[in-house]
């Protein structure tokens, strides 16, 4: 392999992870799309040493169960290529439950997004207007201290600096919250959490018979730290 520019150009690219994907982990995620990016043909800048490989970074990785219309990936060149191809011949490697959405070349480094939107909805027992109207209650209050997991173990947090925004509401016989929290890499807020808050202060998801109830998150969008769209 030869390598004729050692100064790498960035690609980024977004795209969607949705259906069975939700459940590959991150890890599986990055060797999955290093495959793709290979098999893609693109012209790829590789590290240097006795392991050269392709290299790709990823924005807020997402947790194993959460589906995503909007997860961003930077991609290394060694020359500029049309984004619409290079789209295409990612799409032609990947299935239907992950689909590059947009390509361009960035002006912005990764570290511009701050903030992700989320939509969870939740199937719960006894779901009515007085329930979203309780679980909106919980989410505005000043204060929201929660069990977190952090580098040297797990503290409790008060989470509420995290939560740009969060309503919930009644949509047919489910809660529907939409929230949207904090991407910094030094105060990610996982959905999760927000959650957790619900089944504590609001006793969603209480019931004995796991098959019973469930919930559904989905990252819908992303913006940088004055809310204008992230790209």
């Amino acid at each position: 392999m030869v390598q004729v520019n050692n100064t790498p150009i960035t690609l980024r690219v977004k795209f969607f992870k949705v259906g069975n994907l939700q459940y590959i982990s991150h890890l599986d995620l990055v060797r999955t799309m290093m495959k793709v990016i290979v098999r893609a043909k693109l012209p790829l800048w590789y590290t240097e040493g006795f392991n050269p490989k392709p290299k790709i970074t990823f924005a807020a990785p997402l947790s194993i169960g959460t589906e995503s219309m909007c997860e961003f990936m930077d991609i290394r060149l060694t020359e500029k290529i049309s984004p619409a191809v290079a789209m295409e011949r990612l799409n032609a490697n990947m299935t239907a439950e992950m689909q590059a959405v947009d390509a361009y070349y960035p002006d912005e480094k990764m570290t511009a997004l701050k903030w992700l939107a989320y939509e969870i909805t939740v199937n719960t027992k006894g779901a009515d207007e007085a329930l979203a109207t309780k679980c909106n209650e919980a989410l505005s209050l000043e204060e929201l201290p929660i069990l977190k997991k952090t580098k040297s173990g797990e503290a409790l947090v008060n989470i509420k600096p995290l939560i740009k925004s969060a309503t919930a509401e009644l949509r047919g016989e489910k809660i529907a919250v939409s929230c949207i929290l904090s991407a910094d890499s030094s105060a990610f807020l996982n959905p999760e959490y927000v959650v957790k808050v619900l089944r504590e202060k609001c006793g969603i998801l209480a019931s004995e018979d796991l098959t019973s109830e469930s919930y559904a998150i989905m990252r819908t969008n992303a913006y940088k730290e004055n809310m204008s769209i992230f790209r």
